[in-house]
């Protein structure tokens, strides 16, 4: 039995991209610069030539002009640290070039290999296009990448120099903001598709406005709370989290389930010792998603309510418990730090280092700082060795928000990201489209089909599955996220004995496509308690009890609700001067902006110090206007940009389109 659920050494892969390629001597950049001295990289690379024979398309999920296509694709993304251009991705190899050569008499057969892979965003988009390109050889992905700060100016540097948007893209504006700026297609056009059939609802209608699909879910990221429970049982929160059948106890269980602010807040009070902090850092998304009339009010709605008198006094408490955690973090909390700075009895710890914080050096039992890290830490979910050598086992589970109390819900964010298939044919002043080329219409339909296969296609799932990469010198195995299809389904000729007879369908062995994709998430991330055996998705039995609710909330296993909350893809930015601003602003700046600071420089209001609630009560009518008037002028943008992009027809703020998801069975 392997006691851990998460060995985890939190840094995050967002760090893994840090790392520079290297040369890998089989391309160069050139940079070229637009005007605004934005600069996108353009592989100058010798092309190499490999044939490709076609194999059949048996489960005829697509069309013969996508599979019959000879186009180029380019594929924007973004992989922090990293800037560059690859070529026909789906020429790839799944190994190394050595192997490669060693199975095809001394010539490697595909120009790309395990070495030429850098990071685990790469691996996904990899393992999607060599499974692609065996269906569709005539097709050449380009993936192009830059870092975060870079990726809205190379958008603009790309269409500047083409004449045209990239056909996909995974942008790091969310895909409501990049519908504001006319990039996307419509892809409520191809909803007659199998492939368009097998989302996940809930994650599909995020981005959906008022009919408009402006994005494919590509990734759903829970964000919640990691418990080191280890330090639970040390501090006899609970007698025992592993029973002696390797499964979560009963005591755990009737813990998580009754995860309130109150026990929550006792429990980081009561393993707050001199050995290690009760929290890492108060972060406001634990009040956010607890109280149902902020987040997910606003996600239905496009309204928050802080100022009814039940919400008031919920919210009054709250904050006051938020005031206690300070007491109790690694971080100080004073009118000069305002927990940027760790406490003296923890000098080694810095800010965003999850890792050395509560993994290696274990200074918290609970850490939220980077809340969305379960799906980004993939590969690191092993064993890891302390700074002396020790190996760290620590037990970790993943939970939702606290509760605000025994009888509500427990709500978790969510992060769902989409591709963007960008528009390729704009409407001009005239009211037509003005495609960009003759083949804009096709390589639309190209870049949604693939973006689609990339998501849910089992071909694509069981290449990512199997992707090879090296990152830091490491070799990695699989880049496959939680399941972004929806639950209790199959595809058809996954019931037809002749295709089954010509292609063995990796799911066979369960239920549904979902139980598959989960148990390839488990498997490939290490992210079940028992060795030697396979993940239980259909009891559970031997993951994590938190996590196991953290699924619930976004799947539904055991209720009929949705209790995941995502307001990424809302519009929350309106115009302020010259820049623009968060519709949230002074809510989710209250630890800082409600404060006042006298001539001196000592400060008032400020999370950590005693006047902090009454500060944010005296304040929260203001917030409440501001949010709604703001959230109001929001959407009436989007419906205007709307219009002038893509033509009247849209209603944007009719809310059927967003909630019309089966949610509640």
């Amino acid at each position: 039995m392997k006691k851990n659920l998460l060995t985890l050494s939190l840094i995050s892969l967002l760090s893994m991209a840090i790392v520079g390629c290297g040369d890998k001597g089989e391309e160069t950049s050139n940079k070229i610069s637009n005007s605004n001295d934005t600069e996108i990289s353009v592989s100058s690379e010798e092309e190499i030539s490999y044939s490709f024979e076609q194999k059949e398309d048996i489960f005829d999920l697509l069309p013969d002009d996508v599979l019959n296509a000879q186009c180029d694709i380019d594929f924007l993304v973004y992989i922090e640290g990293q800037n560059g251009t690859i070529k026909d991705i789906g020429n790839y190899y799944c190994g190394s070039k050595a192997e490669d050569a060693a199975e095809h008499g001394g010539t490697p057969s595909r120009k790309y290999h395990a070495e030429d892979i850098t990071s685990i965003e790469m691996a996904r988009w990899f393992g999607a296009a060599q499974a692609f390109k065996e269906i569709a050889p005539g097709v050449k992905i380009n993936l192009i990448y830059c870092s975060i700060a870079e990726y809205p100016d190379t958008i603009k540097a790309y269409n500047t120099q083409k004449g045209h948007l990239p056909q996909l893209m995974w942008g790091t504006d969310h895909v409501v903001e990049m519908l504001q700026q006319g990039y996307n297609t419509d892809l409520s056009k191809y909803s007659d598709s199998e492939y368009y059939k097998q989302y996940n609802e809930y994650f599909m209608s995020r981005f959906n406005y008022g009919g408009f699909q402006a994005g494919i879910p590509i990734a759903a990221e829970p964000w919640g709370v990691f418990v080191n429970t280890d330090i639970l049982e040390e501090c006899y929160i609970i007698g025992k989290t592993i029973d002696e059948y390797g499964e979560c106890s009963d005591e755990y269980k009737a813990w998580v389930d009754d995860f309130t602010w109150d026990n929550f807040v006792d429990a980081v009070k009561r393993t707050n010792t001199p050995a290690h902090a009760g929290l890492s850092k108060v972060v406001d998304y634990f009040l956010s998603y607890s109280v149902e009339s902020i987040n997910k009010q606003f996600v239905e709605n496009g309204t928050v309510d802080l100022t009814s008198s039940a919400v008031e006094s919920t919210i009054e408490k709250l904050i006051n418990y938020e005031n206690e955690l300070t007491q109790y973090c690694v971080y100080a909390y004073d009118d000069a730090s305002t927990g940027q700075t760790a406490k003296e009895d923890y000098p080694n710890a810095h800010n965003w280092s999850g890792n050395q914080n509560f993994v290696d050096d274990q200074y918290c039992t609970f850490y939220a700082e980077a809340p969305w890290a379960l799906a980004t830490i993939s590969q690191y979910v092993t064993s890891e060795f302390d700074t002396t050598g020790r190996q760290i086992e620590t037990t970790v589970d993943f939970l939702p928000y606290p509760k605000v109390d025994s009888s509500a819900n427990a709500y978790t964010g969510i992060a769902v990201e989409g591709l963007t298939v960008g528009n390729q044919c704009p409407i001009g002043t005239d009211g037509k489209e003005h495609c960009a080329s003759e083949k804009s219409k096709l390589e639309t339909d190209v870049a949604a089909y693939f973006a689609m296969f990339a998501g849910v296609d089992p071909r694509s799932t069981e290449a990512k599955s199997k992707i090879k990469y090296i990152v830091n010198g490491k070799n990695y195995t699989g880049s496959v996220g939680l399941p972004i299809i929806k639950r209790n389904n199959k595809y058809d000729w996954q019931s037809d004995p002749e295709i089954l007879a010509k292609y063995n369908d990796p799911a066979a062995d369960f239920e549904d496509n979902w139980q598959y994709d989960l148990s390839l998430f488990f498997k490939v991330n290490n992210l079940y308690v028992t060795d030697g055996q396979e993940p239980d998705v259909v009891n559970f039995s031997n993951i994590m009890y938190g996590l196991v609710k953290m699924l619930d909330s976004m799947y539904m296993i055991y209720g009929d609700e949705v209790t995941c909350i995502n307001y990424w893809n809302e519009p929350v930015l309106v115009p302020d001067g010259t820049e623009t601003r968060n519709v949230f602003l002074q809510w989710l700046g209250r630890y800082t902006r409600l404060a006042e600071r006298t001539d001196d420089g000592n400060a008032s209001g400020l999370l950590g110090l005693a006047d902090y609630p009454a500060r944010v009560a005296a304040n929260i009518a203001d917030i409440e206007e501001d949010i709604n008037e703001n959230a109001a002028l929001a959407w009436a943008l989007l419906q205007e940009q709307v219009d002038m992009y893509y033509g009247e027809g849209y209603d944007v703020l009719d809310p059927d389109y967003r909630n019309s998801y089966e949610g509640h069975k």
